[in-house]
């Protein structure tokens, strides 16, 4: 299938000029889960030009806002209003497809149920009329139909599945595969090409680079960057957001605080109006502190009472700021590989990776891993990257060649769902059941990840996707592994989550082999890249802006 796909001025222009009057509105919105509230006094206006990342830490109610956009989640109070001139297409979390059991070119047509069942009917026509089944009657209904579909505007709407499935790299060949064959990627361009349909002016976007390999994403990016509406969009891919948005709007329990910035601006923003709070707040602590010294001093001499009335009275028309709350940037944690106790970490040598004697890779000659190397794995999905890992593990037989690990490597293994985690256990008791440490230095580390407290008495099914990705991080920090073999270690982590574990692989003094999709994480925490790719792994140093910089290079 091909991958490069040209925009058509008709379905794709929407105009990307700002206009005057916002096409959707958030007014004083607050929504709550039970007794909890998510998010109160959230205020928020589209307009045709907008390009708006909506952002903030997970279970924060980004995909609600989303939602109620599109009008599938109602607010508890404030008010959502959409323009009459506004044309939204989304694109949720999970895609909801007609029936997996469609063809490619039935399912784009299900978007329109109406002349969906009247193109079903018109090839039911056209089938029976080649085989010359029709009698007089049938024909003269055929007529009719025809002349009801024209008005319906069936054949403008068969011309547009038809036109809009060729620039997403669909051939006709390939209309006829089922929904249910088709790849991550593949099933993003389709339901892409459902919501371009019926020509919006707005795509709200959830997670739309979740599960895809890089080569989808990067089309996604090239294609959303080219077109010509307004975007509200929730990713935790920086690279993405940076690539298709200009402001970043962060979503808080009190309401939204606006960023005029792409995101990779903003964390450098955010930073710096933190540290202001921090300043602003010390320094009222400092002057209350001191306002209070003199109350307390004074307060029983009568030559000072009107001075100390005075400043009780002041000091009650004060407003309180508060402290900044701690969040996960604030984690500050180091994985510690012990001292360099070899050069040679391991060997591959002519491997054939796969499963039942069928290779997806194969690795023509031989690669050394060396202390100190941090190589991400990229390729797109289902080319065998995990089953390289699971290979090293040696839980997965090698179809060919060999790897060989330095008997004083200590490994590491962080799994793509955290499977390796027991759902009954609390975080304590699982980490425990894991690591030969004490108590303290367990809640220590667990701490420092911000499970204090009760936290650490959550049972594992009951946490989120990132709580969980803490947990397993807490578990290779005690371990004290020196080779560290990692699966996806950032999916479905927010973007400062995902920004926490760079930093920890970044700084990591021993060796890694990280296979993933994340770019930010391949260019700050690798020096080495390997790809596999049409069966084959090769290697190419540096990050992964270098990897494309040879790839561009050498076309």
């Amino acid at each position: 299938m091909k991958t490069n796909i040209k925009i058509n001025k008709t379905y794709f222009s929407a105009n990307r000029s700002r206009s005057e009057h916002p096409l959707i509105i958030l007014k004083d919105v607050i929504k709550s889960f039970g007794k909890e509230e998510i998010f109160s006094k959230v205020r928020l206006s589209v307009h045709s030009g907008d390009r708006i990342a909506l952002v903030g830490p997970n279970g924060s109610g980004k995909s609600t806002v989303l939602k109620m956009v599109v009008g599938s989640e109602e607010a508890d109070d404030g008010a959502v209003e959409i323009s009459k001139d506004a044309r939204i297409g989304y694109l949720p979390q999970e895609t909801h497809w007609d029936s997996l059991g469609n063809t490619v070119i039935e399912e784009v047509r299900s978007a329109n149920k109406s002349l969906a069942s009247m193109i079903k009917d018109k090839e039911l026509y056209e089938k029976k009329e080649k085989e010359g089944q029709l009698n007089e009657e049938d024909l003269g209904n055929y007529v009719k139909f025809l002349e009801e579909f024209k008005e319906e505007g069936g054949y403008r709407y068969e011309g547009k599945v038809e036109k809009i499935l060729e620039e997403f790299g669909f051939d006709q060949e390939s209309w006829k595969r089922e929904v249910a064959t088709l790849s991550g990627g593949e099933r993003t361009k389709l339901a892409l090409a459902k919501v371009l349909l019926f020509n919006p002016n707005v795509i709200v976007l959830d997670e739309p680079t979740n599960h895809l390999d890089i080569e989808t994403i990067e089309w996604l990016e090239r294609f959303l960057f080219k077109w010509r509406g307004a975007i509200l969009c929730v990713a935790h891919d920086r690279y993405f957001l940076d690539k298709i948005c200009d402001k970043t709007f962060e979503l808080t329990k009190d309401g939204i605080e606006k960023y005029y910035c792409p995101y990779s601006e903003y964390v450098e923003e955010r930073i710096g109006r933190i540290a202001k709070q921090e300043k602003d707040y010390k320094l009222q602590q400092k002057y209350l502190k001191e306002q209070e010294v003199f109350i307390n001093k004074f307060r029983a001499k009568a030559t000072k009472a009107a001075g100390v009335q005075s400043r009780i009275k002041m000091l009650d028309k004060i407003e309180r700021l508060e402290p900044p709350k701690k969040d996960i940037s604030d984690i500050r944690v180091k994985l510690d590989a012990g001292r360099k106790v070899c050069y040679t970490v391991m060997v591959l040598n002519r491997l054939a990776v796969g499963a039942k004697g069928k290779p997806l890779f194969c690795l023509e000659g031989k690669i050394d891993v060396n202390w100190g190397d941090k190589i991400g794995i990229i390729g797109n999905n289902g080319t065998g990257k995990s089953t390289l890992l699971k290979a090293i593990l040696s839980r997965e037989d090698l179809i060919r060649g060999t790897i060989k690990i330095n008997e004083r490597i200590v490994i590491g293994y962080y799994a793509q769902a955290h499977e390796e985690l027991d759902h009954n256990k609390t975080i304590l008791d699982e980490v425990a059941s894991k690591i030969d440490e004490e108590e303290q230095k367990i809640r220590q580390v667990l701490g420092s990840l911000l499970f204090t407290g009760s936290d650490v008495d959550k049972r594992i099914g009951s946490l989120s996707g990132g709580e969980r990705a803490r947990v397993a991080l807490a578990e290779l920090i005690l371990q004290r592994s020196n080779l560290l073999l990692l699966d996806e270690p950032t999916n479905h982590l927010d973007l400062p989550s995902k920004e926490v574990v760079t930093n920890v692989l970044r700084d990591f003094n021993g060796t890694v082999l990280l296979v993933s999709h994340d770019r930010y994480t391949l260019n700050n925490a690798c020096n080495n890249i390997w790809e596999v790719k049409n069966g084959a792994l090769t290697s190419y140093p540096g990050n992964y802006d270098d990897f494309r910089y040879h790839q561009s290079h050498s076309l």
